[in-house]
């Protein structure tokens, strides 16, 4: 009897980690995003191969044959996150919109992503602060490309004659990366959205100047 007991047991692991067949592409998407899910809440120096699994309900070797190393699937995890927010900044700064509009929409966008991906928000902000050797230089290549994004956007509101040439556009960049993720961490502790909107304009009217908000706010 005790015997059967446990045979039904293990036949019942078995099922529960039996995986749906995936195509290789679509399994392995499935698999990152369930290890940017276990990283948010585990730490980006904490998640692992099991954890994926358990969430993906696979088994651990089907981890390993899509990321060899730990290494590898926290790289993976961080290219992910990034790649999410260039893809956010790429649409919202790339419309047929003014600039000083698009910077606005932007802002937004990026404290919106708080509900919409709060997971790849979680491990933006730890990533940001983790100085550590083997990730901080892939911080600092994502922040870079970030500024790239937001300073061509400043000049092109110059170039339009809605943001004042005197703005230094470098230094507009650097203080909307800055705000972007204060704002996150406001929602993040539950600010009022009404607050962190003001927030954000008082912000915005620093880095491109009063008339350029009003402009893109009009």
């Amino acid at each position: 009897m005790a015997k059967a007991t446990r045979g039904r047991a293990a036949a019942g692991r078995r099922a529960r980690t039996r995986a749906t067949r995936m195509a290789p592409e679509d399994r392995r998407d499935q698999l990152l995003e369930c290890a940017v899910e276990v990283f948010a809440r585990r730490g980006i120096g904490r998640g692992g191969h099991a954890e994926v699994a358990a969430r993906a309900r696979v088994a651990v070797a089907t981890v390993f044959a899509y990321f060899r190393t730990r290494e590898e699937l926290q790289a993976a995890v961080l290219a992910e996150v990034a790649h999410e927010f260039e893809a956010l900044a790429d649409r919202c700064l790339n419309g047929e919109g003014t600039a000083p509009r698009a910077l606005v929409e932007f802002a937004a966008a990026f404290a919106a992503s708080v509900d919409e991906r709060p997971h790849h928000t979680r491990v933006l902000l730890e990533w940001s602060t983790s100085i550590r050797e083997e990730i901080w230089p892939l911080y600092l290549a994502f922040h870079e490309r970030m500024r790239r994004r937001l300073q061509a956007t400043v000049r092109r509101g110059q170039r339009e004659g809605l943001i004042a040439v005197a703005i230094d556009a470098e230094t507009s960049s650097l203080i909307l990366i800055g705000v972007g993720h204060l704002i996150t961490q406001m929602r993040f502790t539950h600010w009022p959205r009404a607050k962190v909107l003001r927030f954000q304009h008082a912000t915005l009217r620093s880095a491109i100047g009063a008339d350029a908000l009003a402009a893109a706010l009009a």
